[in-house]
């Protein structure tokens, strides 16, 4: 079986692999600093001696050398960490590739399994990200803006007057106190981002790009931004583990 794993900013994410089917999903909030405890939750006991590989996106390097060891120690393999230079099939046709987020490239690879090119790639999470694949299959760029919750944190630490807010979809564009202002503001703002983009880009690659979204947030989109062809939940794993098939010799 194999393990993959989404260490994010806001949380640590887990998928068991057994063939091609999940057989077990774990998340966790990420901690400010690693400890074996954790990795019984992304593993549990009964799943351990039968897992004989694990592969890792992370955008948290301080959590990598800990999480590294504990990986080691449980199953006896080293965890394949995922970047820039990990042989993915897909070019990476920007200014610096070093700086690329190994989750950008997994959604990437993930979206390839699904739809053949162009695509444009949709993560909603802590920072909402959008990731192009031209006609050849080569990641050309994209851009990254705040996602939702980090946008109304932002705005309430800013203003003296105002608490802290929650995120929830607002029933109303037109919101009938600050809360709810807020809460529209910061939403149908998005749809309309996610919507100019989408057409924006389309333009782009070309009116038969596909789109996928994936992420935490992309849920609360569905039947509001029109052209996404799928939403994915699992889309980062299936990246993971076509990657890693990619380091494995065949049978």
């Amino acid at each position: 079986m194999l393990l993959t794993i989404d260490v994010g900013n806001s949380s640590i994410a887990g998928a068991v692999f057994n063939g091609n089917t999940i057989v077990q999903r774990s998340v966790l909030a990420t901690p400010k600093k690693w400890s074996a405890k954790y990795f019984s939750i992304l593993l549990p006991v009964a799943l351990a001696q039968r897992t004989t590989a694990v592969i890792i996106s992370s955008v948290v390097p301080a959590m990598d050398r800990d999480l590294a060891a504990n990986i080691k120690k449980v199953i006896g393999k080293r965890a394949l960490f995922l970047d820039h230079k990990t042989a993915t099939g897909i070019t990476l046709k920007i200014d610096r590739p070093s700086e690329l987020g190994a989750d950008r490239i997994a959604d990437s690879a993930g979206a390839l399994t699904l739809f053949s090119p162009p695509l444009i790639v949709i993560d909603s999470g802590t920072a909402t990200t959008f990731d192009l694949l031209n006609a050849r299959g080569e990641y050309c760029g994209g851009c990254i803006f705040p996602g939702i919750g980090i946008a109304i944190e932002s705005l309430a630490e800013k203003a003296a007057k105002l608490k802290k807010i929650t995120f929830e979809v607002p029933r109303s564009p037109v919101g009938t106190n600050t809360t709810a202002s807020i809460r529209a503001g910061v939403y149908f703002g998005y749809i309309g981002t996610l919507q100019y983009l989408i057409d924006c880009y389309r333009k782009i690659l070309g009116p038969k790009s596909k789109v996928v979204a994936t992420g935490g947030l992309s849920r609360h989109f569905k039947g509001r931004v029109s052209g996404i062809d799928m939403f994915v939940p699992d889309l980062l794993f299936l990246g993971l583990k076509s990657i890693f098939e990619q380091q494995s010799p065949g049978p």
